[in-house]
């Protein structure tokens, strides 16, 4: 049976392809749950109309993406944390600490989840992460931790 998927299946399909699928998977699965509809003429259409249409949003949200990109390359985001004695962090520098912190000295969201640490921070310092934007957009950032007073 041919569908549209409505939205995306990971491992199966992104949103606006069509592909084959069994009756029953669509019948007790994606119909349901409203991830596909059958592809008549008249649906293939209008998801062609949809597809372009998302196609340009994809372009214009990568361009936003680039920008973003290029006003994060240079800066220092400064991390305050608590230290022991012997000068190692309780606890490490998170994603959440990261995207808190470019927050408040930026005003800029970026998800915790975007922020890949390659290693383990645990000491004071600067340090080189990078951002994963979307849309296979990444920048790298530059991270210095300090102690908390």
């Amino acid at each position: 049976m041919k569908v549209i998927f409505l939205d995306s299946v990971q491992g199966v399909a992104a949103k606006g392809e069509t592909k084959n699928v069994k009756d029953g998977y669509f019948r007790n699965f994606l119909q349901p749950r409203k991830k596909a509809v059958i592809a008549t003429e008249a649906v293939v259409k209008i998801w062609e109309e949809k597809r372009k249409q998302m196609l340009i949003e994809k372009e214009q949200l990568k361009g936003q993406l680039e920008e973003m990109k290029r006003r994060f390359e240079g800066i220092k985001v400064k991390v305050e944390k608590k230290i022991t004695k012997q000068g190692t962090l309780y606890g490490g520098v998170k994603g959440g600490d990261i995207a808190n912190a470019v927050k408040a000295q930026f005003n800029v969201e970026i998800p915790a989840e975007a922020i890949i640490i390659p290693k383990q921070i645990k000491a004071v310092g600067t340090y080189d992460i990078k951002i994963s934007l979307g849309e296979g957009v990444e920048t790298g950032l530059q991270i210095e931790v300090v102690e908390r007073k």
